[in-house]
């Protein structure tokens, strides 16, 4: 007895991955590992990639040659971010010379270190990135 290949069409859920073969001739109502009922439908929110988050963020900050606020660096890189990621922000710091300045209104400023040199201003030295909060009472 020989063993050959057989080929079965099934399924696959768009949201976990989870692949099936089907019981009879129709389409799932739900996928059987995560019960999605919008199995056969991509998600809406693509996730996106730190480095894509890092170039966008970049590309703006370059083009503005001003420091902005988180609201105008969302609204000009049309980013689904309501709040940026913190760990991703520490890491920009890293890689990309980003500069987040604490204003005395709290308004918090981000811009990079070479546009700090390109303004006719000296260089200011690192400040507290973020002021300490006072205790709960």
């Amino acid at each position: 007895m020989a063993r050959v290949p057989i080929t079965v069409m099934g399924f696959r859920c768009d949201r976990c991955a989870h692949e099936w073969i089907p019981r009879g001739d129709e389409e799932p109502r739900v996928c059987p590992a995560c019960h999605s009922a919008l199995w056969n439908q991509p998600d809406k929110k693509a996730r996106m990639s730190f480095d894509d988050f890092k170039s966008k963020i970049a590309a703006v900050l370059r083009e503005a040659g001003q420091p902005l606020t988180w609201t105008e660096i969302r609204t000009k890189a049309a980013l689904p971010h309501a709040f940026p990621n913190n760990q991703w922000v520490h890491r920009m710091e890293a890689d990309i010379g980003l500069i987040r300045k604490r204003e005395s209104d709290g308004i918090i400023h981000w811009q990079l270190k070479e546009s700090l040199f390109d303004q006719d201003a000296p260089p200011a030295k690192a400040t507290n990135k973020v002021a300490a909060r006072a205790g709960r009472k």
